[in-house]
């Protein structure tokens, strides 16, 4: 009985929506168009065929928009457009991922059209202008319930997608991808899933590999992205236009975690680089292990995608992008069996791209930032050495950059920037490291990335035994990662605080590489244990699987 109280209720006030929206809405606006016509004393009757045929397009364009909105909203979100029966999931596919409330935006349309195919001058030129701020009034105060259900979810989709159709940043991307504008070449599209959950898996090398991973697929691909990106700056104003999911890689991120669930739930794409940093000689570097096993655990396809070249669109160290042509290969969905979760991740992903992916054209790069990949010489390991000429005077080494990405040396012999700077990371560090940079402290733990409190200029020294700053004095065994932002910038954290110095000169990767070599030392870093999918998991994704 109870049940069908409440399925009358529904429906009654499903029927209540469709008269007053969808038949008096529609009808008293027509009526006033008319009443206008009349009333001014404008001639109805038809427009020229130019503009009744621009009428006819608006109309059936605003049609089609509200259907395709409606069955996006039905679909995907598991509701209709009916406010006091709110849908359950938040819409983002369709035409909710270039507009807010296309549904408003459609009835707009097809109102203005209609006044143009009918020779109405009032509905085309008065009630469908004069109805736009109504409709965006309504929309407002929509959104205040949709932020109250949504929260954090809708306050971020609300900052990629406009109220009103814009230009947004990962559309322009995948348009420019289209046009060729970033050459790439893509082999196995066919296997990303037109519809349901899936994260993408990639070699990370350049700052435009998010655009090169876009390529196979028109669908958006929500990214896992540093949160330093969302602190200040220009970075942070086009990371909040783009489809990303900001996660702290210094400390398990729970906020992040929960966002990425969220999304799969939602039969959204999450992209993944489980390098968790660019590579900065382009070689690949490895899957983290704790990405890797949080990967196996959720229950959804992980797709492999390998790129190659990409490198040379923008070495990390050299701060600079440019337009290459990139191979972009996608593999068939990862078997979590055979091997530890990182294994798997390695395998697959090494098997989808070549050397090729190593080699870097030196052609319009500043050559000086060198030193910050190749800080000795890579033969004799002399320090300090002339980087930007590629040269070595104790031992007489010399290189010659080919067009095609290799370093010949004075015997013709070819080398890689990875080799090179292989043989230079892995040399001994005999003692501490100096650099004078500038330092900051992150203020507050948890809540949105912020910009740092800057702790001012001073020496930043590394040794064996921890990290020195002024007072600070961190242990090695304290910390719970080392890792290098950007490509200047060394970030050093706990369980209980974070700090970045920013180097004024100097490689920030040297001063990385000493610091997890002394960390080895000392035992530091955990790995989690390997957990299956927990039920809850399972049955909360399990109907965004279905392709």
């Amino acid at each position: 009985m109870g049940l069908s109280v409440r399925s009358s209720a529904r429906a009654a006030i499903v029927g209540f929506y469709v008269v007053v929206f969808w038949v008096a809405l529609p009808a008293a606006l027509v009526g006033l168009g008319a009443a206008l016509d009349r009333r001014i004393g404008w001639p109805r009757g038809p427009f020229p065929a130019a503009v009744n045929a621009l009428g006819l397009v608006a109309l059936l364009g605003g049609l089609v928009l509200m259907g395709w909105a409606i069955t996006a909203l039905w679909r995907d979100a598991g509701g209709l457009p009916v406010s006091a029966l709110p849908p359950a999931r938040l819409a983002r596919q369709g035409p909710y991922a270039w507009v807010r409330h296309p549904i408003y935006l459609g009835f707009n349309l097809a109102l203005a059209g209609a006044g143009l195919a009918s020779g109405s001058p009032g509905l085309a030129f008065v009630v469908a202008p004069g109805f736009v701020p109504a409709w965006l009034a309504y929309a407002v105060v929509e959104e205040r319930g949709l932020l109250r259900r949504h929260g954090e979810a809708y306050r971020r989709y609300r900052a990629q997608v406009g109220l009103l159709p814009r230009p947004g940043l990962y559309l322009l991307t995948q348009l420019l991808i289209r046009a060729g504008i970033f050459p790439t070449t893509v082999d196995g599209r066919e296997r990303v899933p037109r519809r349901g959950a899936a994260i993408l898996v990639a070699n990370h090398a350049s700052y435009l590999d998010p655009v090169y991973v876009g390529a196979v697929t028109w669908r958006r691909i929500h990214y896992l992205t540093t949160a330093e990106a969302y602190r200040s700056g220009m970075a942070s104003r086009l990371v909040r236009r783009f489809a990303n999911v900001p996660a702290r890689r210094y400390r398990p991120d729970v906020v992040a975690c929960r966002e990425m669930v969220r999304l799969l739930a939602q039969g959204e794409l999450v992209g993944v680089f489980p390098e968790t940093e660019r590579s900065p000689l382009g070689d690949y570097r490895g899957a983290d292990p704790q990405v890797a096993r949080l990967l196996a655990r959720l229950p959804v396809p992980v797709i492999p995608i390998g790129l190659e070249g990409s490198y040379d669109s923008g070495p990390r160290w050299s701060d600079r992008v440019r337009r290459r042509r990139v191979r972009v290969r996608v593999g068939t969905p990862l078997v979590w069996d055979g091997g530890t979760p990182e294994r798997i991740v390695d395998t697959a992903l090494t098997s989808l791209f070549g050397k090729d992916g190593e080699r870097v054209s030196l052609g319009g790069l500043p050559r000086s930032r060198l030193e910050r990949v190749l800080w000795r010489c890579p033969r004799c390991l002399a320090e300090p050495w002339d980087a930007a000429g590629l040269a070595c005077t104790p031992c007489g080494l010399r290189l010659r950059p080919t067009p095609d990405g290799w370093l010949l040396d004075e015997r013709g012999r070819s080398h890689s920037l990875a080799s090179l700077g292989h043989a230079v990371r892995d040399a001994p560090e005999p003692g501490p490291l100096e650099a004078v940079a500038s330092g900051g402290r992150e203020a507050h733990w948890t809540g949105p990335a912020v910009p740092l409190e800057p702790m001012g200029d001073g020496t930043l020294r590394l040794d064996r035994d921890g990290l020195r700053f002024g007072a600070l004095a961190v242990p090695w065994p304290e910390t719970r990662s080392v890792t290098v932002e950007r490509a200047d910038t060394l970030q050093v954290a706990t369980s209980r605080a974070m700090w970045q110095f920013r180097l004024r000169a100097g490689s920030a990767f040297r001063l990385h590489e000493a610091a997890a070599r002394w960390r080895r030392v000392g035992g530091c870093g955990r790995v989690a244990r390997v957990r299956g999918p927990s039920p809850r998991l399972q049955r909360l994704l399990a109907p965004a699987v279905a392709p």
